[in-house]
């Protein structure tokens, strides 16, 4: 019962925060600090308890299907004494407080309190053991908050500096739109395969386009997904030398996850690439749905390359470029 109280109190905040950010997102200054950090405001009492373990534990799990361990956030600490004005505009703030006060552990969610687009997070309970226990349940909901409020500002940030002639192709052929920031390229642009990228001396990012017939529902599994993908892999993304292309790496199985969206089916591959015969590789995640007007399956599937760079960043900006898949209708519908 109390995991539904936990879950329940910080989805309702959520809701209401969203309001507060679209009603005051002009009025205050842009957030601070580096993507993926938050800062806990806790007393050192706090910090060095189970409480704090528990949170500092759930912060550092490796983000999953990296090439090399990365924690999943870069986690600051400060005193309540201490947290100054030169911190309340950081981007993620999680405030940790216990006290008689509290009758039982809370986490709540608030928004945009010092900042835009800034999330606020209460961790509230009378002892520290009881929060430590209202975070290991309410834990694995507190780091997708986090991760979604970290793909939302770069979503935002993509909109207002869109490669408007890459955004503009994609959607009159493809019939789909995708908010691909300037930077990125269209390299290959083939009836069926588009190959959009941006490149520098140290990183590449990709995002890659496949249509193919809609047949059966019988494709949305891990086997059929992976297969369709090397297939497309195979054809067209090669490597500067002859006879190397990408491919799925198989012996680390891919993670599938289905949900909906906005009343739309999607599938979700996670995983790792390689270059066959040959030695690069790297993460790679994809987004499948069905185009049900015109009888077809999209797949938008985005990887990164960054030999000997920290990956987290680059990974979660291809991310939220992915998720941004949205159909664009028939004319008339």
């Amino acid at each position: 019962m109390k995991k539904i109280i936990i879950i329940a109190s910080l989805l309702l905040a959520v809701v209401a925060g969203c309001k507060q950010m679209k009603q005051g997102e002009t009025l205050r200054p842009k957030v601070s600090g580096s993507a993926g950090e938050v800062l806990v405001v806790a007393p050192d009492h706090v910090w060095k308890s189970a409480a704090g373990d528990t949170l500092r534990k759930l912060f550092s799990q490796e983000v999953p299907f990296l090439p090399q361990p990365e924690p999943m956030f870069n986690v600051l600490h400060v005193t309540p004494a201490n947290f100054d004005k030169m911190f309340h505009t950081h981007r993620n703030i999680l405030f940790m407080r216990t006290g008689s006060q509290f009758k039982e552990p809370r986490i709540s969610v608030s928004y945009d309190r010092w900042a835009t687009p800034q999330l606020l997070i209460t961790v509230e309970a009378p002892n520290v053991t009881a929060m430590a226990e209202a975070l290991h349940e309410g834990g694995p909901e507190l780091v997708k908050r986090i991760n979604d409020m970290e793909k939302k500002r770069i979503v935002e940030y993509y909109k207002h500096y869109l490669a408007t002639d890459v955004y503009n192709k994609i959607k009159a052929k493809y019939h789909i739109t995708l908010d691909i920031p300037k930077g990125y390229t269209l390299d290959v642009d083939s009836a069926d395969f588009a190959w959009i990228s941006s490149e520098t001396p140290r990183t590449s990012q990709g995002i890659l386009i496949f249509t193919y017939p809609y047949r059966s529902d019988k494709i949305f599994n891990v086997d059929s997904l992976v297969e369709i993908r090397d297939r497309f892999l195979k054809k067209y993304v090669h490597g500067q030398i002859e006879g190397t292309y990408m491919a799925t790496e198989r012996r680390i199985t891919p993670d599938f996850r289905a949900f909906e969206k906005d009343g739309q089916y999607y599938a979700e591959l996670r995983g790792l690439w390689k270059l066959e015969n040959g030695f690069m590789g790297g993460p790679f995640v994809s987004l499948t749905t069905v185009d049900k007007a015109r009888g077809r399956v999209v797949t938008v599937d985005g990887y990164v390359y960054a030999p000997g760079q920290k990956k987290r960043e680059l990974m979660r900006q291809v991310e939220s470029i992915v998720h941004s898949l949205k159909i664009v209708p028939p004319a008339g519908e």
